[in-house]
């Protein structure tokens, strides 16, 4: 059953890629054109995700706002890059990113967590034969105590630092997998679906790369689809989607069909947790709607 339904949304993945450079209605209607970071063509599971959403929540919206058409910008690009580009539009005018001040600052936010904050709960690649190092850890300041690996650019990275933890910076992911190989850092803590999908990509060069099994670290940080701040429309058609999706139960439907397989493989219910604030969220952050954001313990 497992398989076969894995089956199932790679296909439907693969559908929705081939509609990139399609109109959402038929030809010489007037079309609202989003044009898709780069990073929507990556194959790992959150990315498949994303772009999945993306076409409900604008097919949602169509009758309202009409057609639409999508295509991905030409260029792989690293963050800051991304975002001064971002706030051109002209090479890409869309993207799903963790939050930061400084993005929702230069550009608009859908202040609905793409992932519904899945993307805050963290486990971590480690070498295989420190497991039973991390198993007997039973408090944060335990797990504090050992150095981690994360990239100078990300916001998790800032949240880690004023926790207090021992943070070793790197400029690519590449980089600190290379890293962590040469027992710079003790644990590299990401999100469910790379620490899989980077598991199963770095495990040729580093056999002895696995998932730690016993622990989690959680704190709010929800990813957000960004705008140019010059097509105000776009982010106003994407919201209304959105909602629309909230409001008839697609949006939790398109989640649990994604996430719950992998949530089930890494055994997110039965990890202990460890959970740290993020003052660096902006006060418009909506945590107090729990209808946004996944609590994996309030599901059997």
């Amino acid at each position: 059953m497992m398989r076969s339904s894995l089956i199932k949304r790679r296909r439907v993945a693969g559908a929705l890629l081939c509609l990139l450079a399609l109109p959402g209605r038929p030809q010489g209607a007037a079309r609202d054109v989003y044009v898709i970071d780069h990073n929507f063509s990556r194959p790992d599971s959150r990315d498949r995700y994303t772009l999945l959403l993306l076409n409900a929540a604008l097919e949602a919206s169509s009758a309202r706002y009409g057609a639409y058409e999508l295509r991905r910008s030409p260029l792989g690009m690293e963050r800051d890059r991304l975002l001064s580009e971002m706030k051109k539009g002209e090479l890409v005018n869309l993207s799903a990113q963790i939050t930061s001040q400084e993005w929702e600052r230069g550009l608009i936010p859908i202040r609905i967590p793409v992932d519904k904050g899945i993307s805050g709960y963290r486990i971590s690649l480690i070498t295989g034969s420190k497991q039973a190092q991390f198993s007997a850890i039973t408090t944060l300041e335990q797990l504090k105590r050992l150095p981690l690996g994360a990239g100078r650019q990300w916001s998790s990275t800032a949240v880690f630092l004023h926790a207090g933890f021992d943070v070793a910076q790197g400029n690519s992911t590449a980089g600190l997998h290379s890293m962590l190989a040469a027992h710079r850092f003790e644990h590299f803590p990401r999100g469910i679906e790379e620490a899989l999908f980077e598991q199963a990509a770095y495990a040729p060069t580093f056999p002895g790369l696995e998932v730690e099994r016993s622990l989690a670290i959680y704190f709010p940080l929800p990813r957000y689809f960004f705008v140019t701040p010059g097509q105000p429309r776009l982010a106003e058609r994407l919201e209304y989607g959105l909602r629309q999706l909230i409001a008839d139960g697609r949006f939790d439907q398109i989640f649990h069909d994604f996430y719950d397989e992998l949530i089930d493989k890494i055994n997110l219910r039965k990890r202990r947790v460890f959970r740290l604030d993020n003052p660096l969220l902006s006060p418009q952050t909506p945590l107090a709607n729990k209808a946004y954001w996944y609590d994996p313990f309030d599901h059997k």
